[in-house]
């Protein structure tokens, strides 16, 4: 087969795709629309003052439920791969592995603002009820800024690794991708987070009362009742952002050529 990538052969390889999985995407469209409709619509009928601490409450949501959600598409990705009988259909498709793999990535990138439209949706119908109710004067609640202050960046940071991390695991395992890649992510964070981050840390800061971590960049910690905050600054902070920024173009990589190697 020709490995050149034909826009008009992509078109129809991504047609394909959305006719033989368009009900599951409008099933989980259901099911993420009912989810932010329980996670959210109770503030509702409970909130009729103004507090800012309902932002970060849904920012937590939000970064949760995104890296739930998201993790559970990209594992069920590549699921068309996963046995020979399915696999081997597909693979023999009249187009470019290329071509094939973008159809799937498409799918998993649209995700990400399909996701962030519900959530906005839910939360718009939220914050309208919440407002209509609030005393005359009173600051009006607003969409939640995702670049702002009430998203952690941590959890910022794994809303943009979750789905290609995942999105490896679908081709790497046949059966239940989403469970293994989960206990394989939740052992990474162990040993980097609460193994090798926080030896380093009481290696460099002895005898002190941790407060809060960022994965190798800043620590903060309590001495003589005073709270300290200490980050990387200059090359090293630059080394380990570009470390951090660079995993997910590489998670992406990893899962073309994993993709490549089931069609060879």
């Amino acid at each position: 087969m020709n490995q050149t990538f034909d826009l008009h052969r992509f078109t129809l390889v991504l047609k394909l795709h959305l006719s033989e999985h368009l009900k599951s995407y409008l099933l989980g469209l259901g099911v993420l629309a009912g989810v932010w409709l329980m996670m959210l619509l109770p503030d509702a009928t409970r909130i009729s003052v103004f507090n800012e601490s309902i932002y970060r409450k849904h920012g937590i949501f939000f970064a949760f439920i995104f890296c739930g959600a998201g993790a559970w598409f990209a594992s069920e990705a590549f699921r068309m791969v996963s046995t020979p009988v399915r696999g081997i259909p597909y693979l023999a498709l009249p187009a470019s592995q290329l071509e094939k793999f973008l159809s799937v990535f498409l799918m998993v990138l649209l995700f990400i603002p399909v996701f962030i439209g519900i959530f906005y949706a839910i939360e718009g119908i939220t914050f309208w009820l919440i407002n209509d109710r609030l005393p005359v004067g009173s600051p009006h609640y607003e969409l939640l800024d995702l670049r702002g202050k009430y998203l952690e960046k941590d959890l910022r940071y794994l809303a943009y690794l979750v789905p290609p991390f995942f999105m490896v695991g679908s081709i790497y395992f046949p059966k239940i991708p989403f469970i293994k890649t989960g206990v394989i992510a939740f052992l990474i964070f162990f040993i980097t987070s609460l193994f090798l981050n926080e030896f380093i840390l009481r290696r460099i800061f002895p005898h002190r009362e941790h407060y809060g971590v960022t994965l190798f960049q800043e620590v903060s910690f309590i001495e003589n009742r005073r709270m300290y905050l200490v980050t990387l600054a200059g090359a090293p902070r630059l080394i380990i952002n570009s470390i951090l920024v660079l995993v997910v173009p590489a998670l992406w990589y990893i899962a073309y050529v994993r993709f490549r190697e089931k069609e060879l």
